[in-house]
């Protein structure tokens, strides 16, 4: 456990993502956020690449939420331009806003009682 957090790499910029409608966050692409992640240098498209421990991203809305045009869905930490405009489209197309919210999901689907306890 790091008890500094200011002692962790930090990456050289970042960049927000923001909506471009307002509405509710409907699904995300989860698959399409942990490519962004690898294309920024968090992750090893190849066992010889390198993990940059000060790239990633924080995502500031979740399925559920409700969001302005313009607003920041997620921030995007990086050190390679280049790799930042790849990784800011593909966070762009992985953010699905609709006019309502989703149904809501129930968390606990059944409760399996054990005859051994």
């Amino acid at each position: 456990m790091i008890d500094d957090p200011s002692r962790l790499p930090q990456a050289k910029s970042l960049l927000d993502v923001a909506s471009s409608r307002s509405g509710y966050v409907t699904a995300i692409a989860c698959e399409a956020v942990g490519t962004a992640c690898v294309i920024l240098g968090g992750g090893r498209e190849k066992k010889e690449d390198t993990v940059d421990p000060s790239v990633g991203m924080v995502l500031h809305k979740k399925v559920g939420d409700e969001v302005k045009a313009g607003e920041a869905v997620c921030t995007i930490y990086y050190n390679a331009e280049a790799r930042a405009e790849r990784a800011k489209r593909l966070m762009e197309e992985s953010y699905e806003i609709g006019e309502q919210g989703p149904a809501e999901r129930q968390l606990v689907h059944r409760v399996i009682q054990s005859s051994r306890l």
